[in-house]
């Protein structure tokens, strides 16, 4: 499919559509003009139905029809320029090229035809041509055609600007691709003052200055300018509204834009690519993803791979914006949380056309989005070694290095992206996100329960607190915190209590995390205890962890309360495929100061049995076991334990706006549970809860929860 698109245009390639030239020029079906000859024989007469042809130079008045009156040695030069005239203003611009080129060949300095010579070289698309020919025969233009002809001169450049931008994104200039567009703004400014407010030719300059504001991605001033368009009822045409669509998009007003893109779409019986992206686009951004699949289907249907040319001689010539139909397919599955189906699409694409650097980076993209930065950075690179100074490869780059944790790499690509892109919003997000490592953070979690039932745990009221305050990192990945931990239980021998404020300091470099807690019930030196940590990525997919904690805070509570404490050794190993399948196995030695040693093993696997825009399912299948070499005592404490379970997980996202996002998270779960000398009983779990992102850094969730579960025989039930 794309094996003639090896080597596609590299990014910011000047393929201007008619539409975008209709766009620049602000006449739709305009071509740009470099040079049109006097000579009438080289002009072609192009009159639906009826050619027209010029009489030859000595034929009588009569051979240009009955309107054209006899004069002495030709045809009467005032009849003629009238007609000529008369062509012009019904929209044949040619037909009076042809007349007023003849009158001109009798009379060169008949002031109408030199009028309508100028008038039609401009509607013709040659403005410049116009401009220069008004300046070198000096012919006295009215206002309005004068204004007309100036704005149409600067349409002209406009359009010569978007093509020069377009040459230096090519070869990735990108500081200086907005200086064409930048240098042609005081001149439309200009242009407004000149003109008088409220004619075609002033609003056509804010049409014009609509489509630069646009192109430099100044989009509050393109609503502006929009917006004095209505207030005057003006007329606007499609590009002006696309234009204005695209504004309200890229200020996050998805619901402003859509009405705007889906009016353009069903009043043009072909709509161009970038017209049902952009719909697309605003429709995925305010959630309606049914109205994204339509425009994703009608784009699909109406971009060929192939170019139809009437030529069938010649090669076929591929449709570039296939390609970008095809990329856009890639995202919207794994918009759709269809990761799987979005990679092996990637892929596909890639391996059709191994050298096309969008294709690579796209598969980069989804690998990096299914959590496999190590597989995406190894994309990336290929990207890189075809066209390293592209934009979309080195923000690939960028967002790898921040993934894989090498966070000074990361600082040195996302910096200058940031500078030159502005107004990306995926590049400035990224650079905020490394910012915020500048920052002080904090994080708390509390959860209240009260059980009731049996005999055994009896704790009738619990509570636990974990409280966080971190410091900025520094360059070399440290940083220290502070923490609070909290444990409260009310029993029928009374209250128990373990409190283990602590400081510590963390490093986290290259998927590496290590971390050393110092914690004392008050510090006051008879319960210090050090908790320590290490944590590696080996691979995308390999995870292991291993923690000791000299006064574990995992003790039971009720030890606690006689006074007895543990030491920790925990260690775990976990696989993950991607975001759809997970596995840990984790082993746990608890030491406790009575003699009693408690082991411990827990499996959990997580698969994802249902995914879409707003809804994930998980089931979790669990198994564990736990053995005490010292039964019985003070505290909870069977010889052995074992428990099996499934549960199913359902997050729905409800609401969301970027950002910001609400999301309903429910649970259910079933465990068969066995302990000495009681035989095995069924447990049960159920939770709902709600989860807040407030902002880019804020968030929240909280919920309640129901379980049943036994001990030493008894069912005790706990609300939490």
């Amino acid at each position: 499919m794309y094996h003639a698109i090896q080597n596609p245009p590299r990014p910011g390639t000047a393929r201007i559509s008619p539409a975008r030239l209709a766009l620049a020029g602000g006449c739709a079906g305009l071509l740009a003009l470099q040079s049109l000859s006097v000579s009438i024989a080289q002009v072609p007469a192009n009159r639906p139905g009826q050619p027209f042809e010029v009489p030859l130079r000595h034929a009588p008045a009569a051979a240009y029809g009955p309107d054209v009156r006899p004069g002495q040695t030709h045809p009467n030069l005032q009849d003629l320029a009238g007609i000529a005239e008369r062509h012009r203003q019904a929209g044949e611009p040619i037909q009076a090229l042809h007349l007023a080129l003849r009158v001109r060949d009798y009379a060169p300095r008949n002031v109408q035809a030199i009028q309508t010579e100028i008038s039609s070289l401009s509607n013709l698309g040659a403005p410049v041509k116009a401009y220069d020919l008004s300046l070198r025969l000096d012919s006295d233009l009215d206002q309005a055609t004068s204004a007309r002809l100036r704005a149409d001169l600067t349409a002209a450049r406009i359009r010569s600007a978007i093509e020069r931008r377009d040459r230096l994104q090519t070869v990735y200039r990108y500081d200086q691709r907005n200086a064409p567009l930048d240098a042609l703004l005081p001149e439309l400014e200009a242009n407004q003052r000149a003109f008088e407010p409220g004619s075609i030719a002033y609003q056509r300059t804010l049409r014009d200055r609509i489509v630069v504001l646009r192109e430099l991605n100044r989009m509050h001033e393109v609503l502006a300018l929009y917006r004095e368009l209505q207030n005057a009822n003006a007329a606007i045409p499609p590009y002006t509204r696309q234009a204005a669509a695209d504004a309200y998009l890229a200020l996050r007003q998805p619901q402003q834009a859509t009405p705007i893109y889906t009016d353009l779409i069903e009043a043009n019986p072909r709509p161009s690519v970038t017209l049902l992206t952009g719909a697309y686009y605003a429709a995925i951004e305010s959630e309606q993803y049914d109205l994204a699949e339509r425009w994703l289907v009608q784009l699909d249907h109406s971009t060929p791979v192939w170019l139809d040319t009437p030529d069938t001689t010649r090669e076929p010539e591929p449709n570039w914006e296939r390609v970008e139909v095809d990329q856009l397919q890639v995202l919207d599955a794994i918009y759709r949380n269809h990761h799987d189906e979005g990679t092996t699409a990637a892929r596909k694409l890639f391996e059709k056309a191994p050298r096309n650097v969008g294709l690579i980076n796209t598969y980069a993209t989804a690998l990096r989005w299914r959590g496999l930065p190590a597989h995406a950075q190894r994309q990336a690179e290929l990207a890189a070694a075809y066209a390293p100074e592209d934009r979309q490869t080195r923000t690939n780059l960028a967002n790898n290095a921040r993934d894989l944790e090498q966070f000074d790499r990361w600082a040195r690509l996302i910096e200058p992206l940031a500078r030159t892109f502005d107004q990306d919003t995926t590049i400035q997000r990224s650079r905020a996100e490394l910012a915020d490592r500048d920052h002080f953070s904090v994080s708390g979690q509390a959860s209240i329960g009260d059980s009731d039932g049996g005999d055994a745990v009896d704790g009738s009221r619990d509570r636990e607190l974990l409280l966080r305050l971190n410091s900025p990192w520094s360059d070399n990945g440290i940083r220290a915190y502070a923490q609070e931990y909290y444990r409260w239980g009310d029993y029928e021998e009374g209250d128990a209590r373990f409190n283990r404020p602590g400081i510590g300091v963390e490093w986290r470099w290259g998927r590496k995390h290590a971390w050393a807690t110092l914690s004392d019930d008050g510090f006051s030196g008879d319960e210090t205890g050090i908790r320590l940590g290490w944590s590696q990525w080996l691979n995308d997919h390999w995870q292991y962890e291993l923690v000791a904690d000299s006064y574990a805070r995992e003790t039971p509570l009720r030890a606690e309360r006689e006074g007895l404490q543990g030491r920790l050794y925990q260690g775990s190993l976990t696989w993950r495929q991607n975001e759809s399948r997970q596995a840990t196995l984790e082993a746990s030695l608890l030491d406790i100061s009575d003699g009693n040693v408690r082991s411990g093993m827990n499996a959990a696997l997580t698969q994802r049995i249902q995914a879409s825009a707003h809804h994930l399912t998980r089931a979790v299948g669990s198994a564990s076991l736990s053995h005490n070499s010292q039964p019985g005592g003070v505290y909870y404490n069977p010889e052995d334990t074992h428990s099996v379970g499934i549960a199913l997980e359902h997050d729905w996202l409800t609401w969301r706006d970027y950002e910001r996002s609400f999301t309903q998270n429910f649970e259910l779960g079933a465990n068969s549970e066995w302990e000495t000398g009681e035989g095995a009983a069924a447990g049960f779990d159920a939770l709902y809860g709600h989860t807040w992102e407030l902002s880019r850094t804020w968030s929240m969730n909280y919920g309640i929860g129901w379980g049943s579960h036994e001990y030493d025989g008894e069912s005790e039930q706990r609300t939490m």
